[in-house]
């Protein structure tokens, strides 16, 4: 992605000077060198996570002057542990599938972000600073050094080059607005001015990070309607659990929600039991849908073995499997289709033998084991705990912010990006990009208008 000089044609109060021998032509690797000719306000961006970053990033590029504020000691926290502290940058593949993986309200309002930057952008913005990217066989793109902390320096580069300004340890109270417009933000128990605020602070999940939730609070107060916030893409408790079966695995079988006697949702991949639940690909996809059926009533869960196979498939395959291991026991006989540490409480669960030989195994018995395996009852959801999830749903309401723009139609020079929007999507990166997109729409729109407001 590049831009040109005449991009900025419409401002003729910014000077733009290009990397020798491009006069017509500044890329996201080239030194750009932005001259304003006035000490206006600048815009403001809270959260210097992956929407305030490309937000502060894109404003500058145009010629605005953008401070970042971030309460914590150093910038990017969420994503220098994301991806266990590798980072799962994006996402790879055309953007309209990227789109359509999001829920059909959400996927609407990320369209025109996701036309303005894709995942090929936000590679490219990268290496464009040295970081090489790689995609996974499932979709995810990866810093090839394996190091979180490789992006965000990358980033924090593109902003140093852009000009922008970067405080830490910038405690926002709350964002200031008279007669429906921003005025400017308190931070640290000072007033700071400022007519075009982006609110970029994330959601309310790992609060240790710093997304306490501040954003909801503060877009509240200026007459936004927040949507009731849920874990997304979050660990899921479950009673009863045994503390023995901390680390089994279950491999490439699908995950059902069931509430009311009904499925509800269900994802296929992996499960990983923790000490108090369980965790994984699948359990993390399905926790936003448990975690709101919680709240209505009894929530379980249900895990099929074998989702590509049907019953009766199953059921050949097992009575074959018998007649040439008829001497062994049953619990033996299942150690190579399950976990071998689950196999003793799944055999019992059904009232079968572990030591029952193959050749006494009753037809009754042999198909409760297969319905076992079809549908495993792994135990009633008691908790979904929004602390320790990788995103939230819920959030300031989409139809109260311009998806061309991320304008607030509520309060005049308001941004809004990220997390702290009603967007959650699905794990491997999805949530990352949808950060980056709307944070550049953000950006752009706002330095805009910054631009335009510059006195003659």
């Amino acid at each position: 992605m590049a831009f040109r000089a005449k991009d900025f044609g419409l401002i003729s109060k910014v000077t733009l000077q290009a990397s020798p021998g491009q006069p017509d032509t500044i890329s996201q690797g080239s030194s750009v060198y932005l001259t304003m000719k006035t000490e206006k306000d600048p815009i403001l961006v809270i959260g210097a996570g992956g929407a305030g970053l490309i937000a502060a990033w894109r404003a500058a590029f145009m010629g605005a002057r953008v401070v970042v504020l971030e309460r914590n000691i150093k910038a990017g926290i969420k994503l220098l542990i994301s991806g266990g502290g590798k980072c799962n940058i994006t996402h790879d593949g055309p953007m309209e599938d990227m789109r359509r993986t999001f829920r059909l309200r959400e996927a609407r309002f990320l369209r025109h972000a996701f036309h303005c930057f894709s995942n090929d952008d936000i590679r490219r913005l990268l290496a464009g600073k040295g970081v090489a990217t790689f995609t996974r066989p499932n979709g995810r793109v990866f810093p090839v050094s394996g190091r979180a902390s490789d992006v965000v320096a990358a980033l924090m580069e593109c902003l140093r080059d852009a000009g922008v300004e970067i405080r830490l340890r910038a405690k926002v109270e709350r964002i200031l607005a008279a007669e429906n417009a921003v005025t400017g933000v308190r931070v640290n128990g000072l007033p700071l001015r400022s007519r075009h605020v982006i609110l970029a602070t994330g959601g309310g999940s790992y609060r240790k990070t710093g997304t306490t939730g501040d954003g909801f609070t503060w877009a509240g107060e200026l007459g936004h309607t927040i949507i009731p916030v849920l874990p997304a893409l979050a660990p899921i408790s479950v009673s009863p659990v045994s503390r023995a079966w901390r680390g089994i695995a279950l491999r490439g079988g699908r995950l059902d929600v069931c509430a009311h006697g009904k499925k509800i949702d269900s994802w296929q991949d992996d499960v990983l039991f923790t000490h108090e639940g369980i965790s994984g690909p699948a359990a993390l996809e399905v926790s936003r849908t448990a975690g709101a059926a919680l709240g209505k009533g009894e929530v379980t869960l249900r895990f099929d073995f074998f989702p590509d196979r049907d019953f009766s498939t199953l059921d050949e395959e097992l009575t074959s499997l018998l007649l040439v291991q008829h001497g062994r026991h049953i619990s033996t006989i299942l150690d190579a289709w399950l976990p071998n540490r689950l196999v003793p409480h799944l055999l019992a669960s059904i009232h079968v033998a572990a030591d029952t030989r193959g050749y006494r195994l009753t037809r009754d018995e042999r198909r409760s084991i297969v319905r076992l395996m079809k549908s495993w009852e792994l135990g009633r959801v008691s908790a979904v705990p929004i602390d320790r999830g990788e995103v939230t749903a819920g959030g300031i309401a989409l139809d109260e912010v311009d998806p061309a723009s991320m304008r607030s139609r509520k309060v005049k020079g308001l941004f809004v990006a990220g997390e702290v929007l009603d967007v959650a999507g699905r794990v491997g990166g999805y949530n990352l990009q949808a950060a980056y997109a709307t944070g550049y729409v953000a950006g752009e729109a706002a330095a805009r208008d910054w631009l335009e407001s510059i006195p003659s």
